[in-house]
């Protein structure tokens, strides 16, 4: 990882954006309820696909979302692990 991108995910901890959006690519996965990829979790919150992989990883290991069964992206057509939000 690169150390331009260690110092802006560290800039977001402490703004508090990476927390808003988090709870944003969750609430976009739980109003679809359905699996989504990353490409077509930024497509839809408008963040970066490199920062919706970085908040998909936390939220992963936070046990908050799990990877699915693989499948085509709908935007990219490449096979990908999508993702979608645990209910309790």
């Amino acid at each position: 990882m690169r150390t331009t991108s260690i110092m802006a995910y560290n800039e977001l901890k402490i703004s508090g954006k990476e927390l808003s959006h988090k709870e944003h690519i969750l609430k976009v996965l739980k109003d679809k309820n359905m699996p989504m990829s990353r490409r077509e979790l930024s497509a839809i919150t408008g963040i970066e696909v490199s920062g919706v992989a970085g908040r998909v990883n936390s939220l992963i290991k936070e046990n908050k979302i799990v990877e699915t069964d693989s499948r085509k992206c709908l935007i990219s057509k490449k096979t990908i692990k999508p993702v979608k939000a645990l209910t309790f």
